[in-house]
């Protein structure tokens, strides 16, 4: 059964080598819609390894792996190509920034974490969390100064390196609930880009971030009890 998890980790690489395709060829929607179906991938296949039982610590360097083209290199040259190009070689430099960035967040991920079980916190920001930020952007590049674009960037890959803990977004109940919500929200962006549905996301993201510390805060003082 291990093979399962596995192919759609597989799976996830390559639809983000197709999305590169795509931003080579200069469809930046499509890519994004591709980096989107990435998403589901890595959401699903850490979720059937622990259901099946067949969790490796070869399955979570693959998943690294998958992570660095997916959320990594793939939204990167996407928002070089798309949104940076006319910085020329410090839109090349910001780009690769966001790439050392993000493999650098999952090398760190890799060495403190459990393959078997989740952690309660994270140390930075995800990268699929990242490139969903690049992702939005690259939708909405028309309406976004090409500095404000590169700076977004940057902050990004500072958040991924970043020392911040954030509570850990998985198990069962009202975080998870709310997780679910906040894809669909995402998804909204995706087919509707506007401010209206990027200012909704984000806030909806704050407040899965501030439900998930609260409900992390009452778990450590039941267990101090």
């Amino acid at each position: 059964m291990v093979f399962i998890p596995n192919a759609v980790t597989a799976a996830s690489i390559t639809v983000g080598f197709l999305a590169m395709l795509a931003a080579a060829d200069g469809r930046y929607e499509l890519s994004v819609y591709l980096l989107f179906v990435c998403i589901f991938l890595d959401m699903a296949d850490g979720r059937l390894a622990r259901a099946l039982k067949v969790t490796s610590k070869f399955g979570q360097e693959m998943d690294s792996l998958s992570d660095t083209v997916s959320f990594c290199v793939a939204p990167a040259f996407l928002v070089q190509r798309s949104v940076l190009a006319p910085l020329e070689g410090v839109g090349v430099a910001v780009a690769v920034l966001y790439i050392l960035a993000g493999v650098f967040r999952l090398a760190r991920f890799n060495l403190t974490s459990d393959e078997h079980t989740k952690s309660r916190k994270t140390l930075g920001a995800p990268t699929p969390v990242a490139a969903g930020y690049l992702m939005a952007l690259v939708l909405m590049r028309d309406q976004v100064p090409v500095p404000a674009g590169a700076a977004l960037v940057l902050i990004m890959g500072m958040l991924m390196v970043s020392r911040i803990q954030l509570p850990e977004l998985h198990g069962k109940g009202i975080v998870s609930t709310m997780l679910l919500i906040g894809v669909a929200n995402y998804l909204a962006l995706v087919i509707w880009p506007s401010w209206y549905t990027v200012i909704w996301w984000n806030i909806w993201n704050a407040v899965i971030l501030v439900t998930a510390h609260r409900q992390d805060r009452r778990l450590e003082l039941s267990e101090s009890h």
